[in-house]
């Protein structure tokens, strides 16, 4: 070479090079981009691709922020501050075991495992709704963490992310962990028997089957209806992993040693206390007759009318079946007695009991979440951020989700099928019995992970569309196809909302009456005038919603007498009793209020009328005020 020459080479790789390249290349390919085989990611990814710990701390704070937030707002709404139904009985139950009552004296009637947790809370953190609100934030925000950590196994480390804040930011999800139900502890045991599940396919070894059962029997003590779940699962536990014949052994042996120490104690536990060996509760055969009986609509329907709580239904339930006997009956004879009934009435007609199960199933997928006592629809109108949450991201729109991720899953479905038998079983017991949304809310975390990697998935078939062979361009106009239908579908408005939504104003002015009379006893006026005005407003807005409801007029009824409005009382329990001329109540504020007004001819004949109906108590204080006005 000359001197002062320089010689430029062009940019050529080695081999070396090339090689290096092409293998930074894929892992980030391995990284950013679902693989086109089958739909998810492979085994091996989706082990090293863990939930880090910054991922995890993100979730966690968004479901604290959104349950702190929700759980503030609502501080001083009257369900929150006077506890009714179900929630009552609970809490009540609680602080009974938190003073000593460990033991019981009677079989379970209601599932017991929440009780017994949230006693030991009390007993630890003092007693007080604000504690169990607490300690369900904190079950919400382990939910979260669980349910992300499952889906990252399953599916990788994207859809797990975002499956977690799914559920962070759930609206329903907010709503049940701010009540006092059992759905916020049902929910943590649900996400943890799924990471457990998620373990046990990783390392297939005795601890993890242990942990299958242990979640999964724990499970079965919030939420009976898991029961159906034990065989599936032992069923699952040794195909979960290939392993030789004694590590499959292992792993069944110890998943039912797993759920035998969880059970055995409580079957034990009932037999000393009442003779009778149940592993969990022994109220199945009068929830499968409200469920199923000729009366039954799909939703829960008390035994008697007006004593739909849980200090009437045990002894309602227990006395109308030794009166039809005609002897006493033991705990498990007496569900026995309502199976057969409901038994009976489906034999009977079984056209109708078909097209109720086909209603049931219905009502299991549609968007609307059918209210209890607690109705989140009420809640949303004093916490904005679950009003907020629920208007872009509720159950109307996760199904449809949900729906496009099992299908472009499909091609995996040799390893997913224990979670499609997991959700299917789960809707059949629903369906079995009657449907409420807190029933059906363990579907939430049994699909938002295939509506996590729905998601994914869409994202990288759109934005690679172009270079998509064209079986996976199938896959997606199918998924898209049945997602929409889905969606239209489940979005539909049902003919009873007017109906479910009375129920739940109705449910909110009684607490707010409540309050305010207990607010005006100790002299606070001003806010016992507060909660009388939010009372009248609940009930008029059940009239609204249901014109037809007696029980709606009675209550709106009530509060105008008490607002010095008597005429207008008349107006509504006129219309009650048009709709039920045998409603007893109805007729007694009547005559009260006629009594009240100077028209005693008429208000005797209303005391007469009740008298001849002879429902306790108005009964014997409508013969009260008949002597009092035979007096004038």
């Amino acid at each position: 070479m000359a001197a002062g020459m320089m010689c430029y080479h062009r940019g050529t790789m080695t081999d070396s090079t090339r090689r290096a390249r092409k293998s930074e290349d894929t892992r980030r390919a391995s990284r950013d981009v679902v693989p086109q085989r089958g739909t998810s990611i492979d085994c091996a990814d989706r082990h090293s691709a863990a939930i880090g710990p910054r991922a995890l701390l993100l979730i966690a704070a968004l479901a604290l922020f959104a349950r702190l937030a929700h759980d503030a707002s609502t501080a001083h709404m009257p369900l929150t501050e006077r506890l009714v139904g179900d929630a009552a009985g609970y809490y009540d139950w609680a602080c009974r075991i938190a003073d000593g009552d460990w033991i019981g004296s009677q079989s379970f009637y209601q599932a017991p495992l929440y009780p017994y947790v949230l006693a030991i809370g009390l007993s630890i953190l003092g007693k007080g709704v604000w504690i169990v609100r607490l300690l369900q934030a904190c079950f919400g925000v382990a939910s979260a963490c669980f349910l992300s950590i499952a889906t990252a196994r399953l599916f990788g480390r994207i859809p797990g992310i975002l499956a977690g804040i799914m559920l962070a930011l759930y609206a329903p999800a907010i709503f049940f962990d701010g009540i006092v139900q059992k759905t916020s502890l049902a929910a943590l045991l649900l996400c943890a028997l799924l990471a457990a599940m998620s373990w046990h396919v990783r390392v297939g070894r005795g601890a993890s089957g242990a942990a299958v059962g242990v979640c999964v029997a724990l499970m079965a003590l919030t939420r009976e209806n898991a029961l159906l779940w034990i065989p599936l699962l032992l069923l699952w536990i040794p195909l979960a992993r290939r392993r030789a014949a004694r590590g499959r052994l292992i792993a069944i042996g110890a998943s039912t040693c797993g759920v035998a120490l969880i059970l055995l104690p409580v079957g034990i536990r009932n037999y000393v206390v009442a003779g009778e060996f149940s592993v969990t509760t022994v109220q199945a055969g009068p929830n499968f007759y409200i469920g199923n009986s000729e009366h039954a609509d799909g939703r829960y329907r008390p035994l008697v009318r007006g004593r739909e709580t849980p200090a009437f239904e045990r002894g309602d339930a227990i006395l109308l079946a030794q009166r039809a006997v005609g002897r006493e009956l033991s705990s498990k004879e007496v569900s026995t007695y309502w199976m057969s009934r409901a038994l009976d009435d489906i034999r009977a007609d079984p056209v109708r009991w078909m097209g109720l199960l086909a209603n049931k199933t219905v009502m299991v997928v549609n968007r609307y979440e059918i209210a209890d006592v607690e109705s989140l629809y009420i809640s949303a109108e004093f916490s904005p951020i679950v009003r907020w949450l629920d208007a872009v991201w509720n159950f109307g729109v996760l199904v449809p989700m949900a729906v496009a991720g099992i299908v472009l899953t499909w091609q995996d479905r040799r390893r997913l099928w224990v979670y499609y038998a997991l959700i299917v079983s789960m809707v059949g017991a629903v369906v079995a019995f009657f449907v409420l949304a807190r029933y059906r809310f363990p579907l939430v975390p049994l699909i938002i992970p295939f509506a996590a990697i729905g998601v994914v998935t869409l994202y990288h078939r759109i934005r690679n569309w172009k270079g998509s062979p064209p079986e996976l361009r199938r896959s997606l106009y199918w998924a898209l196809g049945l997602a929409c239908a889905t969606a239209i579908f489940v979005n539909q408005r049902g003919p009873d909302e007017g109906r479910l939504d009375a129920m739940a104003f109705m449910n909110l002015g009684v607490a707010a009456a409540e309050r305010s009379d207990e607010l005006a006893a100790t002299g606070e006026s001003a806010a016992a005038k507060r909660y009388f005005a939010m009372a009248q407003r609940q009930f008029t807005l059940a009239v609204r919603a249901n014109p037809s409801s007696p029980e709606a007029r009675v209550n709106l009824g009530q509060a105008l007498v008490r607002g010095g409005r008597a005429a207008e009382a008349l107006v509504h329990y006129d219309a009650a009793i048009d709709v039920d001329p045998d409603l007893a109540v109805a007729h007694f504020l009547r005559g009260q209020t006629l009594e009240m007004v100077g028209r005693l001819a008429e208000a005797a004949s209303a005391y007469r009328r009740v008298v001849q109906l002879g429902v306790e108590p108005v009964a014997p204080m409508a013969s009260e005020a008949l002597e009092r006005l035979s007096e004038h």
